[in-house]
């Protein structure tokens, strides 16, 4: 016999907040940037994004990890470029995208597409 469930909202046992996962851990923030590195297109968990210098991006979390030990993991689009942290606090981390920094006009290749994903626990 199959069971089918429909449902719109799950919530807490109160039925105030959602359902609190036990034993699992998800996603916290990401960050798409399809632009200029600094600029989010597409965000969560991340209140505000600033390009900190050629390559790398500050990403600041809305709420913050209860210590530097969070995972990143990011990928960048230009073909040839290596994307990696280069300092983490509990509330923020430095994304760096390096490869090959040659231009076609005016349109800079360091700022290619960029994705990044952050997990850890939270404080």
């Amino acid at each position: 016999m199959t069971s089918v469930l429909n449902v719109d909202t799950i919530a807490d046992k109160a039925g105030t907040g959602p359902v609190g996962l036990t034993k699992q851990t998800t996603i916290k923030a990401f960050y798409i940037s399809t632009t200029t590195f600094g600029t989010a297109d597409n965000s969560f968990g991340i209140s505000s994004s600033a390009d900190a210098s050629t390559g790398t991006t500050t990403l600041n979390f809305t709420n913050a990890f209860d210590s530097v030990h969070y995972a990143v993991a990011g990928i960048s689009y230009d073909g040839d470029g290596d994307f990696f942290t280069e300092s983490k606090t509990s509330s923020s981390v430095n994304v760096r995208h390096v490869g090959s920094y040659y231009t076609s006009g005016s349109a800079s290749f360091e700022d290619a597409d960029k994705e990044a994903m952050v997990t850890g626990d939270l404080a």
